[in-house]
Parts: C-alpha cells; sequence; structure tokens
C-alpha cells in the first residue's frame, strides 16, 4: 500500500499546474475565420438565417449570417459589421465591406451554432477574430 501511495505522489508532482486551472473565458469565446476587410467593431449582434430577417436590420447592427449572399448587398452600408460561416476575402461581399469601411470576417467555422440574437460580440477583421464580449 505504501508503495501506491508513493506512486501517486510522485505522479501528482509530475503533472504541470496549469493542467489544473480553469480555461480563462477569452480563450474559449474565439472564433477565427478569413480576415475580410479591416476594423474593428464591438456590439450586439443580429442573426440573418432568411431574406425576410434583413427588412427587420437595426441599423448599426453587426449581422452574422451563413453566407453573404447577393441579397445583401443593399443592406451594407446599414451594417456596422459582418461576419459570416461560410466565404473568403475574396469575394463580392468583402469587396463591398472594404468599400463601405465595415469590418467583416468571413469563413468562422461553427458560427451560427454558437452565436445568438442579440450576444455583444467584438469583430476584429484585421486579424479575422470574432470574440464573446458579453
Amino acid at each position: 500500500m505504501q508503495h501506491l501511495a508513493q506512486a501517486y505522489e510522485s505522479i501528482e508532482s509530475s503533472i504541470p499546474l496549469e493542467f489544473f486551472m480553469p480555461i480563462r473565458q477569452s480563450e474559449t469565446n474565439r472564433m477565427s475565420g478569413f480576415a475580410a476587410s479591416p476594423g474593428i467593431i464591438e456590439g450586439p449582434c443580429a442573426i440573418i438565417r432568411d431574406l425576410k430577417d434583413l427588412h427587420t436590420l437595426p441599423s448599426g447592427a453587426i449581422a452574422v449570417c451563413e453566407a453573404a449572399l447577393p441579397t445583401l448587398m443593399p443592406f451594407m452600408p446599414c451594417l456596422d459589421g459582418l461576419v459570416t460561416e461560410r466565404g473568403g476575402c475574396l469575394s463580392i461581399a468583402s469587396q463591398y465591406a472594404r468599400e463601405y469601411g465595415i469590418p467583416a470576417v468571413f469563413g468562422v467555422e461553427g458560427l451560427m451554432d454558437a452565436i445568438r440574437e442579440g450576444d455583444v460580440i467584438r469583430v476584429d477583421g484585421s486579424s479575422g477574430s470574432v470574440d464573446m464580449v458579453g
């Protein structure tokens, strides 16, 4: 029995302390994608799942959608930011975002499952990161 206790003590001392520490909040709430248009914006997001959601889009919203479809382009001047689950930095939507000076991150895997309507997010279009703030 004493050998077993000594074995546990040696194993316990060889495990780094960080193993027992909780994961920092900022690391678990960061998502990454493609930096499509530079700039940083923080605020509540509006989920766009359907064309009818565009007509109720609040002015100055950070739009979150699966893909930036052409139907979104006329609404671009009304947005403060844009985040999509699919797409890349060479898409027509990223060109519009750069033209209007809207921070945008595209190609964020798992975005639509991770974010809810009204969540406060920080979009960094220069680094391609999206952080959950509140």
